[in-house]
């Protein structure tokens, strides 16, 4: 009886399986027996669920895991070989602007190599441009996670080393796109602020909305955003979807507009604004599918929703795995979905417009600390508190915010005040963030843990919170 419920979820197990056997896969050495190894189990296993139909699920999610491993090896290059200076690349993205000067990121053969760029003068980069560089410092990436970023090579140079040869009309089409979109939104909502407001309060706004991480949020300010417990707020996630869900019900309503086709409206301005963060893809996901749960059958299966996503994205983009946005976004969804209502009735007692936010941040934050260990060896000790009282005005800039981004398209006079106020609660935002982070205790330092130590510490607490579940 108490595996009732993978009976009743086939798909949730399933899916789950084939992102196990793509985690799997990095653990692996770099050998071709590996993926014939991972072919023939996946052909035996598949034969195995046609001959032991009593046992179609249990092979089937061996299937799947073996699928997933195998895929992930295949669809992914080896680790490249030395680079050396000179050599020539086509750049891949827009130059992102530091405070020592810009990164720039190259396809070169079938790896990426980002540069750091130490200068004073501003980028004049274009995507497609092909671009020589003489001398170069750097390394390969030093472990799995910034292979799968599809950044093989880490390394800095000197403005004068970089020239020019031409430029390619044809590569990285879809990026060129999206960052004329961008450029274009950002511009038109600039407008919608004074000269002095553009700076700091359109890059904490734009920061909170979209994820655009500009130039005037410095190093401090991620610092105290790390510290605080509150860095998620700056990456685009399931708070922006369900305001556009809630966005497309409400014109409904109010307007009797056709929903589903509007939220997809939505949705199209919206996410390549965001520059693919893999959180966004799984919100965006998640979001459709309970939408149409919601619409059509007035019934939402939330662990389905997270593990059929999450397969969906690895299908696609293999990468994805283990990429830290998407670890990171996954593993507190899963503590919403599985430890919040737990928590929720542990805190019964209190009134619920308490006991549900306090919930929902701790459930988020217990699944998240094994993963915040793995990458930066830092606890946030005062999270649960800083996201208590940071979620509403967050919430509402987040809110009047992108209502101001969509109004300035039309007429960024009209959305000026909106502008303002959804500016002065993104400082307040920022400033709460500074207050958070000032104790010597907000966060705590450890040892950073290896990605084995990692997934299990996450299946330890899975496996307690089943006890917990099954307890009650």
């Amino acid at each position: 009886m108490e595996m009732d419920w993978l009976v009743k979820r086939p798909l949730a197990v399933v899916s789950a399986a084939f992102v196990a056997g793509g985690l799997a896969e990095a653990g692996l050495p770099e050998e071709n027996f590996v993926l014939v190894a991972a072919f023939v189990l996946l052909v035996f296993s598949l034969l195995l669920a046609f001959a032991f139909s009593q046992h179609l699920l249990f092979w089937a999610s061996i299937c799947a895991f073996a699928f997933g491993l195998w895929l992930t090896r295949y669809r992914l290059p080896p680790i490249p070989n030395e680079l050396h200076a000179p050599f020539s690349g086509v750049i891949a993205s827009a130059p992102i602007l530091t405070k020592d000067g810009y990164r720039l990121l190259l396809s070169v053969n079938e790896g990426f190599v980002q540069i750091s760029v130490r200068t004073d003068d501003l980028p004049n980069w274009q995507i497609g441009d092909l671009v020589m560089v003489e001398e170069f410092w750097g390394r390969t990436t030093s472990w799995r996670r910034m292979r799968f970023q599809r950044v093989f090579w880490v390394g800095r140079t000197e403005q004068e080393a970089l020239h020019r040869l031409s430029h390619r009309s044809n590569s990285f089409v879809w990026q060129k796109w999206r960052e004329k979109w961008r450029q274009f939104v950002f511009e038109r909502w600039q407008q919608s602020l004074t000269m002095r407001e553009r700076t700091s309060t359109m890059a904490a706004l734009a920061s909170i909305v979209f994820g655009m991480r500009t130039v005037a949020i410095s190093e401090a300010d991620e610092i105290a955003f790390a510290r605080s417990g509150l860095a998620h707020l700056f990456v685009p996630s399931g708070a922006q979807v369900t305001l556009l869900m809630g966005l497309a019900w409400l014109a409904n309503r109010t307007f009797n507009l056709p929903v589903f086709p509007l939220l997809l409206l939505l949705i199209s301005f919206y996410l390549p604004l965001t520059r693919g963060e893999p959180s966004i893809f799984r919100a965006v996901l998640m979001g459709l599918y309970a939408f149409a749960g919601w619409r059509w059958f007035r019934d939402v299966d939330w662990q389905t929703s997270l593990w059929l996503s999450s397969a969906l994205l690895v299908a696609i983009e293999p990468a994805m795995v283990h990429d830290i946005g998407f670890q990171l976004s996954y593993a507190a969804t899963f503590g919403l979905i599985y430890a919040a209502p737990l928590l929720m009735r542990w805190f019964s007692w209190l009134p619920e417009w308490l006991s549900f936010p306090l919930a929902a941040t701790l459930s988020a934050q217990l699944f998240l600390t094994p993963v915040l260990m793995h990458y930066f060896g830092r606890i946030s000790i005062i999270a649960p508190i800083a996201n208590l009282c940071a979620v509403i005005p967050a919430s509402f800039a987040l809110m009047l915010g992108f209502l101001s981004a969509l109004i300035s398209l039309i007429s960024p006079l009209m959305a000026m005040p909106i502008s303002f106020f959804a500016g002065e609660l993104a400082k307040l935002v920022m400033q709460m963030a500074y207050w958070f982070a000032s104790p010597s205790w907000a966060s705590i330092y450890t040892s950073q843990i290896s990605g084995t130590q990692t997934l299990l510490a996450l299946a330890f607490l899975a496996i307690i919170l089943s006890w917990l579940k099954r307890s009650e």
